[in-house]
């Protein structure tokens, strides 16, 4: 009985709820090199087509070169999406350089989820409660050159 009814309160929350943000991916660069690694950053745009803000929780995601995972990141959100809005956020990502190919281009992708909160009391109560924690995609690839240390 009590999971028929969470279910259909799940339900209900989300067919009348606020929309979801939308992420797209909007460029990467190359922000820190090092003979062990080089780092860069993936940026999106979000979109926020609500009449409320929608609070960003936490980024979850797993960077692949050549078929390999090679990174496996979180961060914070870090931010409330203002409402009718659309802004540009970034995620760190890190590369150790044993895992890049040559030629001083790295192909990369990245595929991963954002959390975030929408708003409303009983919203907030289902994601304390950890019941139900909205979450979008995130999807970016890109070929981003890597400078030479000139070794």
């Amino acid at each position: 009985m009590s999971r028929g009814f969470l279910c259909v309160l799940l339900l209900l929350c989300t067919g009348c709820g606020p929309r979801p943000p939308v992420a797209r991916f909007a460029a990467s660069r190359v922000i820190e090199v090092l003979p062990e690694a080089v780092a860069f950053e993936v940026e999106f745009e979000l979109s926020n087509t609500n009449d409320e803000p929608i609070e960003l929780l936490e980024y979850t995601y797993t960077v692949h070169v050549g078929g390999q995972a090679v990174y496996s990141g979180r961060a914070g959100g870090g931010r409330t999406l203002p409402r009718w809005s659309a802004v540009r956020t970034a995620i760190p990502v890190v590369i150790r350089r044993d895992q890049l190919p040559g030629g001083g281009v790295v192909e990369w992708s990245l595929t991963g989820s954002l959390t975030y909160a929408s708003p409303g009391a009983l919203a907030e109560t289902l994601l304390d409660s950890r019941i139900w924690r909205p979450a979008i995609l995130i999807a970016a690839s890109d070929r981003t050159p890597v400078p030479d240390l000139g070794n």
